[in-house]
């Protein structure tokens, strides 16, 4: 399922507004990397949202999305939740890494209810 979907997104090189809701799948790590790594090749995207509510993703997968999310420049909204996840601050810093190159973005919002975030992954993403 989401590995697929993550292989298939590189193609879509015109794409500019992307929304996807995994909540309460079984979604996990290797399809959080897959779609991070497609994220990567969206050169054109300036608005996404993502929900990864109630999966199986850990701080493996939100590394690959926030190292995905680096390479999108012409970004300027993103709206994502990982809220009942396996992430931690490994996860939360590379997202917050990740944000920090984007210099279109006009406007975050981030969840991270019941994670594994401590202040670490708190401070990377406020910064």
């Amino acid at each position: 399922g989401a590995v697929a979907i993550g292989s298939g997104l590189g193609n879509l090189k015109k794409l500019q507004q992307i929304t996807m809701s995994w909540n309460g799948t079984q979604v996990g790590d290797a399809g959080a990397v897959a779609i991070g790594s497609g994220l990567e090749k969206l050169k054109q995207l300036q608005q996404i949202m993502m929900y990864f509510e109630r999966t199986q993703v850990g701080d493996a997968g939100a590394v690959a999305i926030g190292s995905g999310l680096g390479n999108l420049k012409k970004l300027q909204q993103i709206t994502m939740s990982w809220n009942g996840t396996q992430v931690g601050d490994a996860g939360a810093v590379a997202i917050g890494s990740g944000l920090e190159k984007l210099k279109q973005l006009q406007q975050i919002m981030m969840y991270f209810e019941r994670t594994q975030v401590g202040d670490a992954g708190a401070v990377a993403i406020g910064s």
